[in-house]
């Protein structure tokens, strides 16, 4: 099953729950607070799955090497094993599958709230400068600034994440560190 359409049936649900019981939020704020919250935690929900499974195999593989071996043989316990061995090389497939899903839950944001069942109108979100976008779109003399901008800061934001979690991955990934140039100091003449 695509994971927008079971984001947007988990986020139908909560908009049919909240409109039956208007009675439990006082401004329309928390309203739109609560929908925005609850629109994370599905989000959330539904794409841990994607960074299980690169985890899993990369621990896998890690279990078998032969200094987490030794470290077994040698007493280590586990959670120091995990600690010292296991999760600083694990930690490069975890940031790269976390930046990849953070620029899939931009895009579920933006399409969820274009269609109409993601955050609420009065809220600022990517879907909510596109929608009224396209409709400027649509005018004699084309309005197509909002448009660009709107795609503009999607694409910036995106591309900002993906080059800070590639210096991320390179300063904290222990395999690139003896494959990584250093600058030879040379004495001045």
């Amino acid at each position: 099953m695509p994971n927008v359409l079971l984001i947007a049936a988990c986020v139908l649900m909560v908009q049919v729950f909240l409109d039956k019981n208007p009675d439990l939020f006082e401004t329309g704020l928390e309203r739109s607070d609560l929908k925005i919250f609850l629109l994370c935690v599905i989000l959330g929900l539904t794409g841990w799955a994607t960074l299980c499974r690169p985890v899993r195999g990369e621990t896998l593989k890690l279990r078998e090497l032969e200094y987490v071996q030794a470290a077994t043989a040698f007493g280590v316990g586990h959670a120091r094993i995990m600690a010292k061995h296991i999760a600083p090389n694990v930690m490069h497939p975890v940031l790269i599958t976390t930046v990849l899903s953070f620029s899939e839950l931009i895009l579920y944001e933006a399409v969820l709230t274009y269609v109409g069942v993601g955050v609420d109108p009065s809220m600022n979100s990517f879907g909510g400068m596109i929608n009224p976008a396209r409709s400027e779109m649509s005018r004699d003399p084309v309005v197509w600034w909002s448009f660009a901008a709107a795609f503009g800061f999607m694409v910036t934001l995106v591309l900002a994440a993906n080059l800070f979690a590639d210096g991320v991955r390179d300063a904290f990934d222990p395999r690139a560190r003896s494959f990584r140039p250093r600058l030879i100091k040379r004495p001045a003449a």
